[in-house]
């Protein structure tokens, strides 16, 4: 297990997320016990306390739970293709709730891939990712901006039609589709491009999803990064299988 020895304060940050990415590949499966504080230690070359906080960040996730005297292990994570969760498309989920959604792609270009995405991808941080960015519209008004990393494989995406369904795209083209993975959540504020496209003001407080993608066979498929209205819509997104 390769763990960057930069002192930058959070390793446990990618120590957590090197062992979830393991957990929702299917490395540690659903009950699995997970390598002790030691193994973990002899095996990263972290601290203890850095294994610790690590570990406590999964078990808020609920990735993770621990047993006393016993260990870390593997909490409920689905593996049924057919368990009653699934992808689907933003337009699909707004239809359901009697919304009337639409896309419109902004930019659509080859990027370099940086931090957490090419921590995700497992790539070198340079390489090259397909980046998409659209416009998420709700009733004719702007919702969400949202921009979409996907693997250098996909590059020939970007010169798609993209203002339908990307879950549908990568199915009928490229026979890829999204299996599992999960969701972080933080509060940002608009920058001016930002601001401009959702039709706020600058630094107005949106919401920050990010989604890390595996497809049906434990590959990384992608990471989007959405920027939300908060005074728009309230709506609850299934994730996984």
């Amino acid at each position: 297990m390769q763990i960057r020895s930069a002192s930058t304060g959070h390793l446990y940050l990618e120590l957590a997320s090197t062992i979830r990415n393991q957990i929702l590949n299917g490395t540690y499966s659903q009950g699995a016990k997970l390598p002790s504080e030691s193994e973990l230690m002899a095996d990263t070359g972290c601290s203890r306390s850095t294994v610790r906080h690590a570990l406590n960040v999964l078990v808020d996730e609920g990735l993770v739970t621990k047993e006393r005297g016993r260990g870390a292990f593997v909490a409920g994570i689905a593996n049924g293709a057919n368990d009653g969760l699934s992808f689907m498309s933003f337009t699909q989920m707004m239809g359901q709730r009697g919304a009337r959604a639409k896309t419109r792609t902004a930019d659509a270009h080859m990027a370099r891939a940086a931090g957490s995405i090419a921590t995700f991808f497992d790539v070198p941080a340079g390489s090259p990712v397909a980046k998409l960015i659209r416009v998420r519209y709700l009733d004719d008004k702007p919702l969400c901006l949202e921009t979409t990393y996907l693997p250098e494989e996909f590059s020939e995406i970007i010169d798609a039609d993209l203002d339908g369904s990307l879950y549908d795209l990568l199915k009928t083209r490229y026979h890829r589709s999204a299996g599992r993975g999960h969701k972080e959540f933080e509060v940002c504020l608009a920058t001016q491009n930002e601001a401009f496209l959702l039709d706020v003001v600058r630094n107005a407080p949106l919401m920050l999803i990010t989604d890390y993608v595996y497809d049906t066979e434990g590959l990384p498929l992608h990471v989007s990064k959405r920027v939300q209205r908060t005074d728009r819509a309230k709506y609850i997104e299934p994730i996984g299988r």
